[in-house]
């Protein structure tokens, strides 16, 4: 059985701010190891439950923040940007049994983490699919049904959680912390790989009857940007248009549709 995972930092275990997401910054390094450490529980936890193969995607940033040697030595890391239409359709395809997502956080404008948002922090206030709120594991959930493949598991803040099994209903999740205004309140990394590599068997055997959620018939997708200029800018984009001076709409059929829209406008 072939798993795909997909590994961000803003959810790991104990980070609380911005500065330890950012590489510059010392604070930064033990936030990357953590990254690394969890999706490394992943890994271990899937091949203990019976998988095959183990690709991991850096999806944070330049998409290379992980050590690859703090991982099992059977997986795979995707390190950098691929420039696919929105990163896991690039490798990503229907060969594999289920999607995972590491160290995820809450959309843009939510409150489940002080580092809340949707792809590009500094650009995007709020992003919204038929009228309900979108973050990253939506829009990667998607994707992965898009091409026929279920999205098993989720950690991340509590927020996260909550929206993902909404998402996606029968999801396991593994909570890492909740978020308190500009703080967090979080489980210790130990438990929290602990959590995670526990739950990868019941993953591995879900992976076996599950399904992808159906796609929706229609989307109707409205961005709201943090500043006016770039909401003119990207409703240039053909089909989309400018509905206030900072929201930008588009509709489409085809979730392909949408994701080649992201990529162009976020």
């Amino acid at each position: 059985m072939k798993f795909y995972i997909l590994c961000d930092i803003e959810g790991v275990a104990s980070l609380a701010c911005w500065d330890e997401a950012r590489s510059a910054n010392a604070c930064y390094a033990p936030m990357a190891r953590e990254m690394a450490l969890e999706a490394a529980a992943a890994a271990r936890g899937l091949f203990s439950g019976g998988a095959d193969e183990v690709v991991i995607e850096d999806m944070h940033g330049d998409g290379c923040n992980i050590d690859c040697a703090l991982l099992p030595r059977d997986a795979r890391l995707l390190r950098g940007i691929t420039h696919d239409i929105v990163g896991l359709t690039g490798i990503f395809d229907e060969s594999y049994d289920g999607v995972l997502m590491v160290g995820f956080h809450d959309a843009a404008s939510a409150p489940g983490n002080p580092t809340s948002h949707t792809m590009v922090s500094s650009r995007i206030f709020r992003l919204t699919v038929n009228g309900a709120l979108w973050g990253e594991f939506e829009m990667y959930a998607h994707a992965a049904a898009y091409r026929g493949v279920p999205t098993l598991f989720a950690s991340g803040d509590e927020g996260m959680c909550a929206a993902a099994a909404r998402t996606v209903p029968g999801l396991l999740t593994v909570p890492t912390k909740s978020g308190h205004g500009y703080g967090v309140l979080t489980k210790t990394p130990e438990l929290v790989r602990e959590e995670i590599e526990g739950m990868m068997a019941k993953a591995v055997a879900a992976a076996k009857t599950a399904t992808p959620p159906a796609l929706p018939d229609h989307f109707h997708v409205e961005i709201t940007y943090v500043h006016h200029y770039d909401a003119y800018g990207c409703s240039h984009y053909p089909g989309a248009s400018l509905i206030s001076p900072t929201t930008v709409a588009f509709d489409a059929d085809d979730y392909g549709d949408v994701l080649r829209f992201f990529y162009f406008v976020i």
